[in-house]
């Protein structure tokens, strides 16, 4: 029976749930054309303009797929709205029948098969029936050569979800599936696989939960192949991805600042929904995004400190922020380990408890890509949240330009009730300015 391909390796349990999106369908494909040039066939459609397309699917059977109520034997995807694409055609078929669906950016799929192609595979025969007139004629494309199989891309889509996007359709024998993919941490660590699902191109990756923000490398190997043959590509082979916000808290560091076993009498809350969040750049720095809400219902905060440090132990001298501000952006960051400890001040110079968020960021090794959502800037998570930047401190930290967490508290107390004086001065010197104009 004919059925579309989609091979799923088990490694544990899991059960999928089907998905219905109440929206309207994209118009049919239609001017679908085929040949066969130097042995691989060059499909060719009009594009659809009435809705935004995110892929096409191309399928393909030796028997029409119109006249036997839409089976057909396999099909390919095109890496975007492009309207034509190139395949290897399996090699026991002499006839081959090509039918076109589209695939809306929300997901929703087109009417399956209302046309379809015919192409005679042994003579490079022209496809029947002839393409719909238009009035411009394109060109044949130009046939790729797929030497090796590249993979181009990884998309985190949810805490257990992983998407990687290969340049041609990939197969693997699903008992020695495990030997050729794993994913690790920084520190070496892996992230467990409960089972993949192959479609095309495409490879979902489930797991565990991730830990949010946590750095993971995602790696493949033999006996991972291309649809055609092709072997992996020695560099293109593995891609960074970061651990979904929706996931996991990330376990506690080495080192973290001790926590006060007395709450200061009357001191301020702290901020509340802390996350950290690094992106990889090209040069192999990282840009680190920490956002966080603030409650000032009584109007009694001042400002917020923030400290950086680079080892959990030592601290660089604060930075003293607005109250309103939601977040610290910092570029250039190296790689190592990497922390934020954030506390509120009152206008009466008391400060809260603080918070430590962190992070450890891998060192770039050539060949990982930086593919996939790393490369992109970090955007803040809601729209009234604005983030300030503020200089990075570099991985090698100096006993002159560091202090212990609790040197830290007092000179941002000291900071605080200095500024606080200063306010309180220019206020009085307004004021006594005034009497004497009177």
């Amino acid at each position: 029976m004919k059925t579309k391909t989609v091979i799923v390796c088990v490694l544990a349990l899991l059960s999928l749930t089907g998905r219905v999106l109440a929206q309207a369908a994209p118009s049919p494909v239609t001017g679908i054309t085929a040949n066969v040039i130097n042995g691989q066939v060059v499909v060719q459609w009009n594009a659809i303009t009435t809705d935004p397309i995110d892929y096409y699917r191309v399928y393909y059977s030796n028997y029409s797929i119109l006249d036997n109520e839409g089976l057909y034997d396999d099909f390919e995807v095109t890496e975007g709205d492009e309207t034509n694409l190139t395949f290897v055609p399996p090699e026991q078929f002499n006839d081959l029948y090509i039918a076109v669906i589209a695939v809306a950016t929300t997901g929703v799929e087109s009417e399956f098969f209302t046309e379809e192609a015919y192409v005679k595979v042994s003579t490079g025969g022209p496809s029947l029936p002839p393409p719909q007139p238009t009035a411009e004629t394109p060109d044949l494309p130009s046939v790729p050569e797929h030497t090796t199989l590249k993979l181009l891309k990884g998309t985190v889509l949810s805490p257990t979800e992983i998407a990687v996007e290969f340049s041609t359709s990939i197969t693997v024998d699903a008992d020695r599936a495990p030997s050729g993919l794993k994913i690790t941490r920084s520190d070496g660590s892996t992230l467990q696989i409960s089972s993949i699902t192959i479609i095309g191109k495409t490879i979902t990756i489930h797991t565990e939960p991730q830990e949010r923000g946590v750095v993971y490398n995602v790696q493949f190997s033999e006996p991972f192949v291309g649809k055609n043959g092709q072997a992996l590509d020695e560099d293109d082979r593995s891609v960074l991805v970061t651990g979904h916000s929706d996931g996991t808290e990330k376990k506690p560091p080495h080192t973290v600042p001790p926590a006060s076993t007395v709450e200061p009498a009357g001191a301020p809350h702290d901020i509340q929904n802390a996350t950290i969040v690094p992106q990889v750049q090209a040069d192999g720095s990282y840009i680190v995004t920490m956002e966080w809400t603030v409650d000032n219902a009584e109007d009694d905060l001042y400002g917020i400190v923030v400290y950086q440090t680079r080892d959990g132990k030592t601290f660089a001298p604060p930075s003293l922020l607005p109250v309103d501000i939601r977040g610290v952006q910092l570029t250039g960051v190296t790689p190592g380990f990497f922390g934020l400890y954030v506390q509120t001040v009152t206008v009466d110079g008391k400060v809260s408890h603080g918070v430590f968020q962190y992070t450890t960021l891998p060192v770039y090794v050539p060949g990982q890509g930086f593919t996939g959502d790393l490369t992109k800037r970090v955007q803040p998570t809601t729209d009234d949240v604005f983030a300030v930047d503020v200089v990075a401190l570099p991985a090698a930290t100096h006993e002159d330009s560091t202090s212990d967490w609790r040197a830290a508290s007092i000179l941002a107390t000291t900071l605080s009730g200095v500024m606080i004086l200063l306010v309180s001065l220019f206020v009085v010197c307004t004021r006594r300015r005034g009497s004497l104009e009177v």
